[in-house]
């Protein structure tokens, strides 16, 4: 086998989400490349070392000795490219430890993105990290990203940009809700989309049309930013409006909020870590994208 050193970390970093993932699909969500793009990775990886790694096929997906033997390797060498990069960062004002984040609001309660789990790893790996957070619309959040203002945003996308870099993490579960005092919280029947009409409809800014169009409206009667005014109104027991189903779900189990046959009307937001593609090149930048795809690709074998 031909020494590691020779190997090109991408290449190294592809097949271990491969082996995370437990196979080719599984490693397309996490690194949000083509299945065509993986494989000739692994291959490249495969020819480049002189051994096979992995057995893929119609019987599943195995490790082979040789493979293992690297998959081990692997971690300590990404700990040792770590501690270069920890140690460079004193030296160079380039590789200063500030990472600069984004985030959309009502992530405290997404157990599947994990975000303070995810932070609280990153500090726990690199002690030194400031971190700047900022929870904002998607809308200025892609703003900041693109003028150098963040890092890295996470968000719900509906366009992707081609100037810019995704990696998904999840889908989010979106329900309809009515809150205590609607004439809709008692009854169990499910309404149709012709007799919600008659009810009044909060959208969020960045999703006015999706929201409405999923209920065969034309205009909202209020609409807000940020998912806590969305929250509130809903609440009140004036109006129907959509949220993430883990934020309500505090509300739900004390009796305030009750959604609306998921079944007919909720639906699935994906979420993704999104960067310029020059930026994913940073150490700090890389480190927090495979935090990010570790805890996708666990949320991935989980289903």
């Amino acid at each position: 086998m031909r020494a590691l050193l020779d190997v090109d970390l991408r290449l190294i970093r592809i097949f271990r989400a491969i082996t995370e993932a437990q196979g080719l699909a599984g490693a397309q969500l996490v690194l949000n490349l083509s299945q065509s793009r993986i494989s000739a990775s692994l291959s490249e990886l495969e020819t480049r070392l002189g051994v096979r790694l992995c057995r893929r096929g119609r019987s599943g997906f195995a490790l082979t000795d040789a493979g293992r033997s690297v998959y081990e390797a692997s971690h300590e060498l990404f700990e040792a490219v770590d501690r270069f990069c920890n140690q460079a960062g004193t030296v160079s004002q380039q590789l200063k430890r500030v990472i600069k984040l984004g985030a959309v609001d009502a992530l405290a309660t997404n157990q599947e993105i994990g975000l303070p789990r995810l932070l609280h790893e990153l500090r726990r790996t690199a002690p030194a990290m400031f971190i700047d957070l900022m929870i904002a619309g998607p809308e200025e959040l892609e703003e900041q990203l693109m003028t150098g203002k963040r890092d890295i945003i996470i968000m719900p996308s509906l366009n992707k940009r081609p100037d810019l870099w995704y990696q998904t993490i999840c889908n989010e579960r979106q329900s309809l809700y009515c809150g205590r005092g609607h004439p809709l919280f008692a009854t169990r029947v499910t309404p149709s989309i012709s007799e919600l009409s008659s009810y009044a409809m909060v959208a969020r800014g960045y999703l006015h049309s999706q929201d409405l169009k999923r209920l065969g409206r034309r205009e909202a009667q209020a609409t807000v930013e940020m998912m806590e005014g969305q929250l509130i109104l809903v609440l009140g027991g004036s109006f129907l409006g959509y949220l993430p189903a883990h934020y309500a779900a505090a509300w739900v189990k004390r009796g305030d909020l009750r959604p609306i046959d998921d079944s007919v009307y909720g639906y699935d937001s994906t979420f993704f870590a999104v960067t310029q593609r020059s930026a994913t090149e940073r150490p700090i930048v890389r480190r927090f994208l495979s935090l990010i795809a570790a805890s996708a690709g666990r949320v991935a074998r989980r289903r």
